[in-house]
């Protein structure tokens, strides 16, 4: 008895020291749980592991994940986003289609690589990245809606923030390895990933080659709709489109103390696919469409403020040889008997330099303000083309004299923005900001932004986001010339968007959730052209509305699920007379999510399921629906932990069903056809 009480006292001293010892040292306690999670959350933020605390719609998604189900490369990962769909021109210039939004344009969202924008200049689009394997890429932040501003950068529809493993900081080191893949078309692909550290200087290279000898049946092409005239509506012609890819990339990243050089050179080579003036070109017909960048940067803290500065230059440019007309096609008078022919060329440089400061010297503040400052040159250009006068398919230099496009082409552009994250107290946090921008030509001007983000608790989180953007014309829109089926003007106004969204999200646990969005979106001075009406204008308006959700979490303790599912409609109206009562060239329901089952630490199962809906057409377009479409992926991967490989096998599309991106009105009256079933090999070793 007598021991008890005595363990009891001593019990009670014991207590009252430690809350002694926490009185007296509560002050220092709360600065080093302070100064740990503000550690953690700059890690966070980095890594977007809080993305549900983020003023944005964002989906974040991992590569190791998608290397399970055997996705191979940015755009079969980007296909699992909720709300996204894909579209393709008869370059086979795909795009990635946000919530509905203007299916046959470009440049509605940003691709960054490691937050260097790789969007081309010509179309301001980015399908030459669009196959860069999934091994080269660390992480895929998504951010849906207009509101994505980054340095001076306006999203339209979206952004894509692809974060390779060139990111190397304390806690998250990457692994070095190797990749060989091999798959249905004569797929063959290898590169390499190596990271390294010499003192001071961290290091980051990663290089990849793939190519393949997709042709896919088509047609009967866009002659058969009178693309090249009345007179050679017979000569239409169906056939294997020339889809195939040859491309290889080489990434560098530096970082020395406060410097850094980010730089990437990729040579991207395909076929012609559906043809330039959509008559089906000849199988060693090509496109290139390189792209090469290089970006300085110095970042430096000094007290409460952060420094940004960067400065950097990128070319890319329109390469083009093929077969333009069939044989015996006849323009202007002038028959020629063993076809057209023709060579265009343009290449475009892009210099930039942004300099931006982080201030966090007001409680409760973190105020970011700058510039960006970008200038846009074409600087050389070449035009050849079949002999236009005698029918002669020998080419003819036309660069002076009937140039494709605008040799002399240039824009500035001027971006200035400030904002301001504010954290009103423990569970309300605002964004609110105004970009600024003026340009050579037609003026964005003033588009301001706010996000509300409420934390009710771990459980229950709110968001509420008002955002305004814009997209400036591509040069394609702007300066082409002498074209049967696109003609630019310089006479474009930006498009302009206004979104509003409301966001519920749904934590179970650690890593399940249901996140659940409505969005309202209104889209003016959207650029629009046709067959029968060729040249780029400010023709379209769209209102469009809908639902996200987005669930991800387990059904058994070894396994991940992941689904989402998105309702879109709305109301399109061109040059103020024709009117859809529906979005056209839109499917309203997309449904999508992949299931991972592992036997063991070893084996693992994937499946990938994707819904694709119905698309209806222009009120003006009388063929029937784009039909709607189901995909099932399966693969089956195999990581031995002894000597750090993995084996992926996966079969795409095994139902082998007819997926169709739609075509514009009077060119592929069958739409353009893509790959069905396929197999792919993949190999990792890692070091």
């Amino acid at each position: 008895m007598e021991t008890e009480k005595n363990m009891k006292y001593k019990i009670n001293c014991f207590l009252l020291a430690c809350l002694t010892t926490l009185h007296l040292q509560a002050d220092d306690l709360r600065a080093s749980l302070f100064s740990d999670m503000k550690e953690f959350n700059t890690i966070a933020t980095q890594t977007k592991q809080n993305e549900h605390y983020q003023p944005y719609i964002i989906s974040v998604f991992k590569s190791k994940e998608l290397e399970k189900l055997g996705v191979s490369n940015l755009k079969e990962a980007l296909m699992l986003v909720p709300g996204v769909d894909m579209a393709t021109d008869n370059f086979n210039n795909q795009t990635p289609i946000f919530r509905g939004s203007n299916p046959f344009a470009y440049g509605q969202s940003k691709l960054l690589i490691d937050g260097v924008v790789v969007n081309n200049l010509f179309f301001d689009a980015y399908s030459e990245y669009l196959s860069m394997p999934i091994d080269m890429i660390k992480r895929i932040e998504v951010i849906r809606g207009p509101g994505s501003k980054v340095d001076g950068i306006n999203a339209y529809a979206g952004s894509i923030n692809v974060v390779t493993y060139a990111e190397d900081f304390k806690g998250f080191e990457s692994n070095n390895k190797v990749v060989f893949k091999y798959g249905s078309y004569d797929y063959g692909m290898g590169g390499f990933v190596k990271n390294f550290k010499i003192q001071k200087l961290k290091g980051h290279i990663d290089f990849y080659y793939q190519k393949d000898n997709k042709n896919i049946s088509s047609g009967p092409d866009g002659v058969s709709q009178g693309s090249l005239g009345p007179a050679n509506v017979g000569l239409s012609q169906s056939g294997d489109a020339p889809l195939w890819l040859d491309e290889y990339s080489l990434g560098i990243n530096l970082k020395y103390q406060e410097f850094s050089l980010k730089a990437r050179l990729l040579q991207y080579k395909q076929g012609s696919a559906y043809g330039i003036n959509f008559a089906l070109p000849q199988k060693s017909d090509r496109i290139k469409l390189p792209s090469y960048y290089a970006e300085l940067g110095y970042a430096r803290k000094i007290n409460d403020v952060h420094i940004d500065i960067k400065a950097g230059v990128k070319y890319d440019a329109f390469d083009s040889k093929a077969k333009l007309m069939p044989d015996n096609a006849s323009l202007n008078g002038v028959v020629f008997t063993n076809g057209g022919y023709g060579e265009h060329y343009a290449k475009q440089r892009v210099m930039y330099q942004s300099t931006y400061l982080t201030y966090d010297g007001v409680s409760n503040h973190h105020i970011v303000f700058g510039y960006r400052v970008t200038q846009e040159k074409t600087i050389d250009m070449k035009s050849k083309l079949s002999n236009l006068t005698t029918g002669d398919a020998t080419l003819v230099d036309y660069t002076n004299t009937l140039p494709f496009f605008d040799k002399d082409a240039y824009r500035n552009v001027d971006t200035f923005s400030l904002q301001d994250s504010y954290d009103v107290n423990e569970k309300l946090s605002a964004l609110y900001g105004v970009n600024y921008e003026q340009t050579s030509y037609k003026d964005a001007g003033f588009e301001p932004r706010i996000s509300l983000v409420y934390r009710q608790d771990f459980n229950n989180i709110f968001k509420a986001i008002y955002s305004t953007s814009h997209r400036n014309p591509s040069w394609q829109e702007m300066f082409t010339k002498n074209n049967h089926s696109r003609v630019g003007s310089t006479d474009l106004e930006p498009e302009k968007v206004t979104s509003y969204e409301l966001a519920y999200i749904r934590n179970f646990t650690s890593d399940s959730y249901l996140q659940s969005n409505l969005f309202y979106l209104i889209n003016k001075n959207q650029i629009y052209n046709s067959a029968s009406n060729p040249a780029y204008r400010n023709a379209a308006k769209t209102d469009i509305y809908g639902i996200e959700l987005e669930y991800k979490g387990h059904i058994l303790p070894n396994d991940e699920l992941y689904a989402n599912y998105t309702y879109l409609d709305g109301s399109y109206t061109v040059d103020g007379t024709s009117k859809n009562s529906s979005l056209p060239n839109v499917a309203h329901h997309l449904a999508k999510g992949y299931y991972i089952y592992y036997f063991s630490n070893a084996f693992s199962l994937g499946t990938t399921l994707k819904y694709v809906g119905s698309k209806e057409r222009m009120q003006t377009d009388l063929r029937p629906r784009v039909k709607a479409y189901t995909t099932l992926d399966t693969a089956l991967n195999y990581k031995s932990t002894q000597y750090n490989y993995t084996v992926n096998v996966s079969v795409k599309n095994i139902f082998n069903a007819d997926v169709r991106y739609p075509s514009p009105q009077n060119t592929y009256e069958n739409d353009y056809t893509q790959e069905r079933r396929t197999f792919l090999i993949a190999f990792k070793k890692s070091f």
